[in-house]
């Protein structure tokens, strides 16, 4: 890291942030990433096609739009759990 990074983080420790609002512990509670794993900042998308079988795909889509989303949920838990 260059000195100037360095004291540039040093001096951050001495700004002003009473403009800022504090977040009661009620409030923090509440918060919810964007996504679940909050390792996962914003993973890139690639478009691909594959072949499921079609009730697969039904019970995807019974709960309405979203389904690709579901189905990725679902195969990033099976990835994550995989070991």
């Amino acid at each position: 890291m260059s000195d100037e990074r360095i004291a540039e983080l040093q001096n951050f420790k001495t700004k002003d942030f009473t403009d800022c609002p504090v977040q009661t512990p009620e409030q923090l509670q509440e918060f919810k990433p964007k996504y679940p794993d909050a390792r996962l900042y914003k993973p890139i998308k690639k478009t691909v096609q594959i072949r499921i079988d079609a009730d697969v795909l039904e019970w995807l889509k019974q709960s309405g739009s979203g389904y690709q989303t579901r189905a990725n949920s679902i195969l990033r838990q099976a990835m994550l759990h995989s070991g």
